[in-house]
């Protein structure tokens, strides 16, 4: 499956501005329930110091590849790929610089793993970013080599519910059909905590799922966090709402905002579902 259900244009819009995605990264750690780092639950228990080349498919700035630091063998190599070249290269070489290790930054679409060599890479991560690429899972498993792990993060499906169905509503009140499912749930049941294992299955010998329950919680005290947190996601959230009328567009992003600090008013925070899930895969066998 290869559903195109954002462009390169969305994603970049979203994404393109480091500090922002800085931002939001920081936005979720300070209201999470679950304050654990779902990267140290990733990694924990998995003894990578003989792993000499990692490939980081989706790396934006460096956010997974830093917490690799120390774990690996001296003078360890590191690629990532991106397609937002520009705000992100530069600052992941430098993350893995600072970790002592080389780097590289390959500008592009994770399609560039079919003309990998095979049996390259001894770990391959791709966190928060496998439901963009899982027409390429049995690549990752080629290009791993014998004993190589393969780690991705990714969502449940019914992450964001709450969002997704408050802006439905909010299409609606302002006249406007609002689609049976937005892009935006539709992205997230491509690669999920429910059917990744399943899809990992063919390519694998051995697969760890790790649950992550989360939620998102902002106190009515913090409600503009919360706006700021959306706003931030607000081209993939809204994508149907700016393809349908641009014009009506103000109008249903105020409905939603208001609704938004009125249910934080009168319920004293809004919650926002925020599930994860760690795949841990090993004896790739493409």
């Amino acid at each position: 499956m290869n559903e195109k259900f954002f462009s390169l244009s969305d994603i970049k819009k979203t994404y393109e501005s480091v500090q922002e995605h800085i931002k939001t990264r920081q936005l979720i750690f300070q209201y999470s329930v679950n304050q654990e780092d779902i990267r140290e639950t990733a990694l924990n228990g998995l003894n990578l110091s003989e792993v000499d080349s990692v490939l980081d498919l989706g790396c934006a700035y460096g956010f997974f590849t830093e917490k690799l630091a120390g774990r690996l063998k001296a003078q360890a190599s590191i690629t990532g790929v991106d397609v937002i070249d520009k705000a992100n290269s530069r600052l992941f070489l430098a993350v893995v610089r600072s970790m002592g290790y080389r780097g590289e930054f390959l500008a592009g679409s994770a399609d560039c793993i079919r003309e990998m060599a095979p049996e390259r890479f001894d770990l391959v991560a791709a966190s928060y970013s496998l439901y963009f690429f899982p027409h390429l899972i049995d690549h990752i498993a080629r290009i791993l080599r014998p004993g190589g792990v393969f780690i991705t993060i990714t969502h449940a499906e019914a992450s964001l519910q709450e969002v997704t169905a408050l802006i439905s509503e909010s299409m609606r009140a302002s006249g406007l059909e609002a689609p049976k499912e937005l892009a935006i749930g539709r992205l997230l049941r491509v690669f999920s905590l429910e059917n990744g294992e399943a899809q990992l299955r063919p390519y694998f010998g051995g697969i760890e799922k790790i649950i992550f329950e989360n939620d998102l919680a902002f106190p009515h005290e913090h409600i503009e966090d919360c706006i700021d947190y959306l706003s931030k996601k607000r081209t993939l959230l809204f994508k149907e709402l700016f393809e349908a009328d641009q014009r009506k567009s103000e109008e249903v992003l105020s409905v939603f905002y208001h609704t938004v600090r009125e249910r934080a008013r009168t319920g004293g925070a809004v919650v926002i579902t925020k599930d994860d899930c760690v795949f841990r895969c090993y004896d790739p066998h493409p």
